[in-house]
């Protein structure tokens, strides 16, 4: 098991050489619609009836809040990062979701806020990666951004899972990966 805090480990299997990098990246309120101020998101969300348990029970310490708090492991990532060989591909996983077009909830569309930083919209280019990895959402799906595959591959909870399903039924193949890519979206 890798953790955020791991060295980044290279991928051991065929294809170009690839870092894996773990993140813990957070969420800044920017997924948000644009004429909502930062610091009026949360209060937009609850006008709305939507409230995440991490405005209770997730402390920033010792940062002022948590947008502050994202704002740094954003830094810190960014400089491990930039760390990696230019001949390196990289696979970016991560909780939630890297780019605001990927964080939409249908049934929940306030509940955004707490899904990412706009920040990492265009790490996916930036880094190199053959594949972006979150879970955040629970809604599965595979997208294709600049040539690049999102993968979002949560199990979900237990009563958002179809009877009769196994683990294996929700396993994908991150590296080597499919051999060609759709046109990019």
């Amino acid at each position: 098991m890798l953790t955020p805090e791991d060295p980044y480990a290279t991928w051991p299997g065929d294809g170009p050489p690839c870092v894996l990098a773990p993140l813990f990246l957070l969420y800044d309120y920017s997924f948000r619609p644009d004429d909502v101020p930062e610091d009026q998101a949360v209060a937009w969300a609850r006008s709305r009836g939507i409230e995440c348990v991490d405005e209770v029970a997730l402390h920033p310490d010792p940062h002022p809040g948590r947008a502050a708090w994202c704002r740094a492991r954003c830094a810190i990532t960014r400089a491990r990062l930039a760390g990696v060989p230019s001949d390196h591909h990289t696979v970016l996983i991560n909780h939630f979701p890297l780019r605001r077009d990927l964080a939409r909830l249908p049934r929940i569309p306030p509940f955004s806020i707490w899904c990412g930083t706009r920040e990492t919209e265009s790490w996916h280019v930036t880094y190199r990666a053959l594949a972006v990895v979150s879970g955040h959402l629970h809604i599965r799906s595979t997208r294709w951004i600049d040539g690049v595959r999102f993968e979002e591959v949560s199990l979900g909870y237990p009563r958002e899972r179809p009877a009769g399903r196994s683990a294996d039924d929700y396993l994908r193949e991150i590296l080597p990966g499919p051999a060609a890519t759709p046109d990019a979206a």
